[in-house]
């Protein structure tokens, strides 16, 4: 994740080098997505059958390879080819990684054992802007490239020595394997979203991807307005990932206290407090009101992702944990898909600080939706065939 992140907060301006567009601005970041979510519920699927270790070494390796790849392109076409193979890459670790954590997580400890889980990926892209950021500033712009292929390579042998072959450990839990399996084969996304758990939990994902692929994609042309130097950007972009990062240990060990019945409303209250983050921004007239912004909308991304991830290692354990895992982050992707591009169509005809209305207007639509499977009181407690326990 940290080498994902070295890269992002570059991406705008080594596209307006080309002559990008708004719109293409929006493409380059949307491949990443398009193939990550092409990709994501195959594999998640194909790693409950033949063990997960495959996946995420040879994803490590591949993230490791395209990385100096960017360093070939010559115009936003190739860019954007890169960032559809950058999106392979990624499809095959993310999900999995969560996958194979998620099947040692105890009941009723879902929030708490997954935190450090979710904190780690925040906080490597939390580090990635800012780490990318130095490079630049004191390196040059191709250390950056060459920053985060060295970092995918280290986490590659890490992975190829240390991680353990992950069939070993299922053998241990052979009955509850084989049934997760059997679900997650014959329980497809349609039968899921009859589960309002599921559709919380999938719109959580979605809106917190929406808001962080704005930021990622256009909060540096929005800073550009106040003169920041790349150092300063990669510290405003940073902010967010890193509260969001720091606290979730701690807002998921609140939300297993809260229990079923109150923990959506955690959620909620996450979703609307980035949500009102994100809206203020073109507002922000320097550099320090703008860090406040963006540690708000971490915040906010913090409380409400806990309780859906949390949620979603409870339907894992039903369906199937890849096949899941893999749909739950598929959902993330189609927020960064649909974002940028929106975004960029905004830029190119209304200006920046509409990109950042338009999506807060997006994100509190969302929120609403929540809210309203929240107070209907349908949130499922638990997936079991074609029953579902009320809370």
């Amino acid at each position: 994740m940290l080498g994902l992140g070295i890269i992002s907060p570059l991406l705008p301006g080594f596209a307006k080098e080309f002559g990008a567009s708004g719109i293409w601005i929006g493409a380059i970041f949307a491949g990443f997505a398009i193939s990550r979510a092409g990709f994501m519920p195959v594999v998640g699927n194909i790693s409950d059958k033949i063990g997960r270790k495959i996946f995420v070494v040879s994803g490590l390796l591949l993230l490791s390879v395209v990385s100096l790849l960017y360093l070939l392109a010559d115009n936003e076409y190739q860019l954007t080819v890169v960032r559809l193979i950058h999106g392979i890459g990624a499809a095959i670790v993310l999900p999995i990684v969560m996958a194979y954590a998620g099947e040692f997580v105890e009941e009723g400890k879902e929030g708490a054992s997954m935190g450090p889980v979710t904190m780690v990926f925040y906080l490597g892209m939390a580090a990635g802007p800012l780490f990318g950021g130095v490079l630049h500033h004191t390196l040059g712009f191709n250390a950056v490239f060459y920053g985060a292929s060295l970092l995918s390579a280290v986490a590659f042998l890490a992975a190829l020595v240390l991680l353990p072959k992950e069939k070993k450990v299922r053998r241990t839990h052979t009955t509850t394997t084989k049934k997760t399996e059997t679900a997650g084969e014959a329980m497809g996304l349609r039968q899921l979203l009859k589960y309002s758990i599921v559709k919380t939990s999938l719109l959580t994902r979605f809106v917190v991807a929406l808001r962080a692929a704005v930021i990622m994609s256009f909060l540096p042309l929005l800073a550009s307005e106040m003169d920041m130097n790349p150092s300063q950007l990669g510290i405003v972009i940073s902010v967010a990932l890193f509260f969001a990062g720091i606290l979730e240990p701690s807002f998921g060990r609140l939300s297993d206290r809260l229990g079923v019945r109150r923990k959506p409303y955690q959620e909620l209250a996450g979703l609307f407090v980035g949500t009102v983050a994100l809206l203020v921004m073109p507002f922000c007239p320097n550099m320090v009101t703008l860090l406040l912004a963006s540690s708000f909308v971490g915040i906010g991304a913090a409380l409400a992702m806990s309780v859906a991830v949390s949620d979603s290692i409870l339907v894992g354990k039903k369906v199937g944990m890849g096949h899941w895992m893999g749909i739950f982050n598929t959902t993330g992707s189609l927020g960064i898909i649909i974002s940028p591009l929106l975004s960029g169509i905004i830029l190119d005809h209304l200006g920046i600080h509409p990109v950042f209305y338009i999506g807060g207007i997006l994100s509190l639509l969302g929120t609403l939706i929540c809210w309203h499977y929240v107070r209907s009181g349908r949130l499922a407690t638990e997936l079991g065939g074609n029953s579902v326990t009320n809370p």
